[in-house]
């Protein structure tokens, strides 16, 4: 069974902001495909095919506990991890596998059960303010328009991730890199490399 983890806050009032875009592009495959997640104490999942996807119910920086239940519940063979990521430009996708945490804390908590070269990851850009601390801009709110301004590059993520479930990571990082190389200029949606990012 492989395992889709989106990172966010579970309380409502986060459920639009920045630091939840992972779960954000999980609800728009869920969405794409008709599902709908079912309820567990430390996380909201949906088991699709020979995959299990799931939501933490925990705040970011407690992930580890929706970790450890899930691997519990069920044997893992892969795990990919989706979540935002203030170095890359807004909508920009890098897929990789490792890697540090870059300064997050949802990151920060898995990488205490697993070590990070055991979690693949798609990063979905979302920038770094001029005026607010880091702290602060990841937990403000997308506007409307600037969310509708990820709707492509949520579309990759459901196309990635359905690649991932039917085969495994290294399909969804070929499916990635062909995607890029039908693309002459380099700059649709930011993938600036066919080939698995390296750096953060």
């Amino acid at each position: 069974m492989k395992l889709i983890l989106a990172l966010g806050n579970h309380p409502p009032r986060y459920q639009k902001t920045r630091h939840n875009i992972g779960f954000i592009a999980l609800n728009r495959w869920a969405l794409e495909h008709s599902l709908s997640f079912s309820r567990s104490d430390l996380f909201d999942y949906i088991v699709f095919r020979q995959a299990v996807a799931i939501k933490p119910r925990t705040f970011m920086n407690l992930t580890e506990q929706a970790l450890k239940a899930a691997l519990l519940r069920w044997k893992i063979s892969e795990i990919l991890v989706l979540h935002d990521d203030i170095e890359l430009t807004p909508t920009q996708l890098r897929i990789r596998s490792g890697g540090g945490d870059g300064g997050h804390n949802g990151l920060k908590s898995l990488f205490n059960v697993m070590p990070p070269d055991d979690l693949k990851r798609i990063r979905i850009g979302i920038g770094r303010s001029p005026s607010l601390p880091a702290d602060k801009y990841v937990l403000d709110e997308f506007a409307d328009e600037e969310l509708a301004g990820y709707d492509e590059s949520l579309k990759l993520v459901s196309r990635f991730l359905d690649t991932f479930i039917r085969d495994d990571f290294n399909s969804m990082l070929n499916d990635y890199s062909k995607w890029k190389k039908s693309y002459s200029d380099g700059k649709t949606v930011g993938i600036k490399s066919p080939k698995e990012e390296k750096d953060d």
